[in-house]
């Protein structure tokens, strides 16, 4: 084999290892707030999602719904200025006491698309 050939089979499988890695490197919900399946007396102001790796939030949002399936009014979502993990949505107005399903989807900087959902209640 020439040193050309094995220049290049390395090159190749370098490559390959780089190309298998990134490929399965996508952003994982690490936390919320509210956090998820817990009632709270306090009514959120915000939604706050925080991600394994940064987001790009005018790609990323969320749905906010109450129990009869009613979509809630949220504010633009928005990076923390300190930390692009975290997926920051306003509330337009305070939420009522009663249970709250939130489908997020998100995009990372690297451009993986991922989605999800989870509830949190709001006390009566």
């Amino acid at each position: 084999m020439s040193r050309n050939m094995i220049a290049m089979a390395v090159l190749a499988v370098l490559t390959m290892g780089a190309l298998a890695t990134s490929a399965g490197a996508h952003p994982k919900l690490t936390s919320v707030s509210p956090v998820a399946d817990v009632s709270s007396k306090v009514a959120p102001r915000e939604i706050k999602l925080n991600f394994s790796e940064g987001v790009i939030a005018k790609l990323s949002g969320l749905e906010l719904k109450e129990e009869a399936g009613n979509t809630i009014a949220t504010g633009t979502p928005l990076n923390d200025p300190r930390n692009r993990k975290l997926l920051i949505v306003p509330l337009a107005a305070p939420l009522t006491a009663g249970r709250y399903k939130v489908s997020w989807h998100a995009v990372s900087e690297d451009t993986h698309r991922v989605k999800g959902e989870y509830s949190f209640e709001v006390a009566r």
